[in-house]
């Protein structure tokens, strides 16, 4: 769970930096790449904080 929180982290200062060097154009190639990575990522820890131990 810890490296999953890690991995959220380091991709949204990621997606911080981009979106700075690009001045702030969310419709960056490179932009919209790396916020659907976040989506993904953390839509994957919520599907699994949700499955039953």
């Amino acid at each position: 769970m810890e490296i999953t929180n890690k991995m959220i982290d380091d991709l949204r200062q990621k997606l911080e930096r981009a979106a700075k060097d690009a001045g702030y154009n969310f419709l960056d190639p490179e932009i919209v790449k790396i916020s659907q990575q976040l989506d993904k990522l953390i839509v994957a820890h919520m599907l699994h904080e949700k499955r039953p131990s």
